[in-house]
């Protein structure tokens, strides 16, 4: 089983299903398109993740999901759903404080038809900095433990030079 993220928009709901080893190589679009889509009309009402595929995630795409719980909460106060978490995206995602805020589903239907939106760029700075920010909001635990890796990066997007 190879590494991808599946993304699909029914109805006002979005879903995206994990597959594999999820980092930020594979987040490159991921932020842009869910958020462009916040921002449309009509709003969304909900948001689904299926990690029953996924084997490992990283702090990126971790906090790229809290970036998604806020604006899902500013749309109507829902929170986002996570669906069959496998063992280790649990671990992972108690482990940075993310299972107080997100709802944890044993199952949902998705769409038969959701497109990879994995693609060869890499992820810039600013979108691996703003995804750190939204976990070092969490605790001070996650402060700490990212608070060098978030000065490197503001270095970086300040500067203009882009990872």
């Amino acid at each position: 089983m190879g590494e991808a993220l599946y993304y699909k928009e029914d109805g006002g709901k979005l879903y995206l299903k994990a597959q594999g080893h999820i980092s930020a190589a594979l987040c490159a679009d991921l932020r842009s398109l869910v958020f462009e889509r916040f921002d449309k009309v009509p709003a969304v009402t909900a948001m689904f993740v299926d990690l029953s595929l996924c084997d490992y995630m990283d702090s990126t795409f971790m906090g790229l999901l809290v970036g998604f719980n806020k604006r899902l909460a500013r749309c109507g106060g829902k929170r986002l759903a996570i669906v069959a978490p496998t063992a280790t995206a649990a671990e992972l995602l108690s482990g940075l404080g993310l299972t107080s805020l997100v709802e944890i589903v044993k199952e949902e239907n998705f769409p038969e038809d959701m497109e990879n939106i994995v693609k060869t760029r890499t992820a810039s700075s600013d979108l691996l900095m703003k995804a750190h920010e939204n976990l070092m909001e969490l605790s001070e635990a996650n402060k700490k433990r990212f608070a060098t890796l978030h000065s490197v990066l503001k270095g970086q997007s300040e500067s203009g030079k882009d990872s």
